[in-house]
């Protein structure tokens, strides 16, 4: 089964939100593959993946939520940066879409975000992996 891989390159601010839905599905036209799947992960602890819409007063309730969750200001046994690992670990490092016709899929209000959970802005590298069939002539 065919595979293709790309890499979507980020410079982050910490706390912030990154839609990169657009970046995705280019990757995902790069590849040529019709139908199958789209992996899209991040490496690293501090760096999440959801589907979600990209409302910036909902980012903020997100925010407020993650910041409820996991306090910036609490004392932490792990370095300065323990509720970075937690608010990541919340949310996940990856999400798998279906690829039909070339195209990801997804609800009429998603988008794929990033979120930058570390303390200090950083330089990513995304994932994207497609793996799937060609379209059948």
């Amino acid at each position: 089964m065919p595979a293709y891989t790309g890499i979507i390159k980020l410079s982050t601010t910490p706390g912030q939100f990154y839609n990169i839905s657009d970046k995705v599905q280019s990757i995902v036209k790069s590849s040529e593959i019709a139908s199958g799947i789209c992996i899209i992960f991040c490496p690293g602890s501090t760096g999440a993946i959801i589907l979600n819409e990209n409302d910036p007063t909902l980012l903020k309730d997100l925010t407020n939520v993650l910041e409820n969750i996991a306090s910036s200001k609490k004392i932490w046994h792990h370095a300065d940066n323990a509720h970075s690992h937690i608010r990541a670990s919340l949310l996940g490092p990856d999400v798998v879409l279906p690829v039909e016709n070339g195209n990801i899929t997804l609800g009429e209000w998603q988008s794929v975000l990033f979120y930058e959970a570390d303390v200090k802005p950083r330089q990513r590298q995304i994932i994207v992996t497609i793996v799937g069939e060609f379209e059948e002539d």
